[in-house]
């Protein structure tokens, strides 16, 4: 016979109690919270609701029932609940910046910047207001707004990584890389352990060319969270760009096993085997990606040239006339396709192809 879990074993005492109890509401506000804190946000709902019908003014309750809509994207239900919340206690910051946030996934920002707002008047020391004020001028793209205030949010409490993380968001939308830079480093000195934060951070070391600097943060993700995909991919698309094959081979194998459905990581790892001379492999990569999106042109050049390394030169040829009708003004393919021409003895489809690339390429 099977152990049970810990976790099974809580709610079987809590459905004895609720048997020998049934309008215990103790023991129903314990139950909800126990399938909340496994993610069982459909059955906390049920446990809420009958504890509402014995309590129907409990702001915690519609609070609780508020957020498990939200986490199950039921956002209608959600604002229901916080409403109710908010008219049940006029007083409550949490209510209103929780129906400001529901209000921000909806795409209604007014009114949750209406909201957020009026939860800072509520509770001008609490750091989560500001903070969703901000998201909210972050997703409108007003991002000095959200730099101001998630700069509130600091002020209110230092410790509040995610407001420097979204700090560092904002700032290099705005093109401060360095500011960004230095604000996901202090998201990280408050949390450590987070892969996300490190992941941030190497993100915006790569993109400045910072290699190696991307390369630690990475790894120190895929040490918090050695399972995750997203980590493994990043690293080993870090060590592409360092030329470090076999590393990064290794880890992007990880992540098209775990991650099968992304674009990016396979043509990541077909890159990697065409520079390992494994053509076949790229080949079979890269064919997984024109599957996944379709035949972009940077994907059916990289594919072509897979395909000529094994002589399939027609397949080839096929693939680099796609990608050059989709960037018909870009001169390395129609200078392989010269190169191809030249292979299978069409001279003068070589120099024509040869001429074209040429010419585009001295454009100014």
């Amino acid at each position: 016979m099977a152990r049970r879990t810990v976790m099974q074993n809580e709610l079987l005492d809590f459905r004895r109690k609720l048997k020998s109890a049934p309008d215990e509401v103790g023991t129903l506000w314990d139950l909800a919270s126990t399938y909340m804190g496994s993610s069982r946000y459909a059955d906390a709902v049920v446990v809420l609701q009958q504890l509402l019908g014995r309590r129907p003014t409990d702001v915690n309750a519609m609070l609780a029932c508020g957020t498990c809509y939200r986490k199950l994207g039921l956002l209608e239900p959600a604002v229901t609940e916080f409403e109710r919340a908010a008219k049940a206690s006029p007083t409550s910051a949490a209510a209103r910046y929780n129906l400001g946030r529901v209000y921000d996934l909806l795409g209604r920002h007014d009114a949750a910047i209406e909201q957020h707002s009026a939860a800072i008047d509520l509770a001008p020391d609490d750091p989560e207001p500001y903070y969703r004020l901000g998201v909210t001028y972050a997703r409108r793209s007003e991002f000095e707004e959200a730099e101001r205030w998630y700069q509130s949010a600091i002020e209110a409490d230092y410790a509040c990584a995610k407001a420097h993380t979204n700090l560092g968001y904002a700032l290099d939308r705005m093109g401060r890389t360095d500011e960004a830079i230095l604000a996901f480093k202090r998201a990280i000195e408050i949390d450590p352990d987070n892969a996300e934060r490190h992941l941030n951070l190497g993100a915006i070391y790569g993109e400045k060319g910072m290699l190696e600097d991307a390369i630690d943060e990475f790894r120190k993700a895929v040490e918090i969270e050695p399972g995750s995909a997203e980590a493994h991919f990043n690293l080993g698309a870090a060590l592409l760009g360092a030329e470090r094959e076999d590393e990064a081979q290794a880890e992007l194998e990880f992540a098209v096993r775990y991650s099968i459905d992304n674009p990016v990581a396979h043509f990541q790892l077909g890159l990697v085997y065409a520079r390992k001379g494994k053509f076949g492999r790229a080949v079979a990569e890269l064919q997984r990606v024109v599957a996944l999106e379709g035949e972009t042109s940077e994907t059916c050049y990289h594919l072509a040239l897979a395909l000529a390394a094994q002589d399939r030169l027609d397949d080839a040829e096929t693939y680099l006339r796609k990608a050059a009708a989709a960037e018909p003004e870009d001169p390395k393919i129609h200078y392989q396709i010269g190169v191809l021409m030249d292979r299978m003895g069409r001279s003068v489809d070589a120099v024509e192809a040869y001429r074209r690339a040429d010419e585009l390429h001295g454009r100014p």
